[in-house]
């Protein structure tokens, strides 16, 4: 055989080669991409503020950093959401105007005026951050502390931000808005109710499982702070 045709046979095999190898990665990184994009449309269908997104990563090389920056983001919202749901579910909280606790701390509360200080502090804090997470800049940056690549920057943003998400994102952001007015509402009528209770201390007492006042105008006054608690 000639060398001339040797060199074409390799060239050949070469050639060849390349392109095996060209299509296998085509190949793969369709199929990466497509269960990433699965992967990511079954993270959609589940509700922040119910469940976590800290589940396996599927996917491989760059594309699992990608993955993982959207779980990652999303499960630190909503482990967020769920502490924020647990302030709201105190049993301190849901029993700050309770016969037991005017029984208790009663009738200079002290105890139940730092909670309460305290606790919207620390509720309005949290709730501020989860509203400000929901900003798209903000989520669209996260993934730049990741990688430097702006295909997988896109690819991430495109993902992260597509038609399903965003939705989800604004009817969150609506449900805190809306959480965020109620339950401060709850912190101040409480605190309203305390200190109204403490000025008039020697004006009313804890009896017979209910609180009573020594006239009708301060429980009529003290009906009307309470019933605050149900305008929305």
């Amino acid at each position: 055989m000639s060398s001339r045709r040797k060199f074409l046979l390799i060239f050949c095999f070469i050639l060849l080669d390349m392109f095996l190898l060209i299509g296998f990665l085509v190949i793969r990184d369709a199929t990466l991409l497509n269960n990433l994009k699965k992967e990511v449309s079954t993270l959609s269908e589940l509700d922040i503020t119910k469940d976590r997104y800290n589940s396996k990563i599927k996917s491989r090389g760059n594309y699992a950093i990608v993955e993982k920056a959207i779980k990652e983001y999303l499960d630190n919202y909503a482990v967020s959401l769920h502490d924020v749901s647990d302030i709201m579910n105190d049993e301190q909280l849901k029993t700050i105007l309770s016969y037991d606790n005017y029984l208790k701390d009663g009738p200079e509360f002290i105890e139940s005026l730092a909670y309460l200080s305290k606790t919207k502090e620390k509720f309005n804090k949290k709730i501020d951050k989860l509203i400000n997470d929901l900003d798209e800049e903000i989520m669209k940056n996260y993934i730049n502390k990741k990688i430097s690549d702006p295909y997988y920057i896109n690819l991430y943003k495109e993902l992260m931000l597509g038609d399903s998400m965003v939705q989800n994102f604004n009817e969150t952001r609506d449900v805190l808005n809306k959480l965020k007015i109620s339950v401060n509402n709850v912190f101040d009528v409480s605190l309203e109710v305390l200190n109204f209770l403490i000025v008039n201390k020697e004006s009313w007492k804890v009896e017979d499982g209910e609180i009573k006042f020594l006239t009708n105008d301060l429980y009529n006054y003290y009906n009307i702070l309470i019933n605050k608690l149900n305008i929305s």
